[in-house]
């Protein structure tokens, strides 16, 4: 009987919302080869991946209440990978400071001279793109791609209509991606910010 909800699959978000353990690993069944296939696309280690993967659906577990507002199980899930990927380019790069004071990585291998390089541009190119885009769209592209938000909920943070933050949406896209076309030479940067903004 449950499985044939994977065919309705707004009715196994409403039953995982609710806490129901097998609806979840329905979900998790259909779509973990396709996010992990993804997550190794950019972190490059099948162990890292596979571990990225597996906090992405802890991620969704842990925020299921959420999931009874979600129209698309794919996107929703694919904009919490791309925030955790983000986050581990960051871990990668970034230094963090222990209460003892000294400088450590997230990761064991330290970054090299390229990963903070690449890093530095993804960041610099995507900023770049929104800071052109007009306050509005900003706002709504920033609420969608950085902090999941669905349409309806930027519509509500925004005082705006569901049909202008999807337009808002659409036109942010269309413009961030002109933007990126003059980087195409930055492949594994351009590559990314592809991904960051579908």
């Amino acid at each position: 009987m449950l499985k044939d909800s994977l065919h309705n699959e707004k009715e196994l978000l409403q039953r995982v919302a609710a806490g129901d353990q097998q609806a979840f690993q329905l979900l998790f069944d259909r779509y973990w080869k396709k996010m992990y296939a993804n997550t190794l696309q950019f972190v490059k280690s099948a162990t890292r991946a596979e571990d990225l993967t597996q906090e992405i659906f802890i991620k969704v577990w842990m925020s299921r209440e959420r999931l009874t507002a979600v129209n698309r199980f794919d996107a929703f899930l694919y904009t919490v990978s791309k925030n955790m990927i983000l986050d581990e380019f960051r871990k990668r790069v970034l230094p963090t400071v222990q209460e003892s004071g000294h400088h450590v990585y997230m990761e064991s291998d330290l970054p090299s001279a390229q990963d903070k390089l690449e890093f530095k541009d993804v960041e610099t190119q995507l900023n770049a793109a929104i800071n052109r885009l007009p306050t509005q769209m900003q706002q709504a592209f920033r609420l969608s791609r950085f902090q999941g938000m669905s349409h309806d909920e930027i519509a509500r943070q925004m005082n705006i209509s569901r049909v202008t933050s999807k337009n808002y949406i659409a036109r942010s896209i269309a413009a961030i991606r002109k933007h990126l076309a003059a980087k195409a030479g930055h492949l594994t940067s351009v590559g990314l910010l592809l991904w960051l903004i579908r």
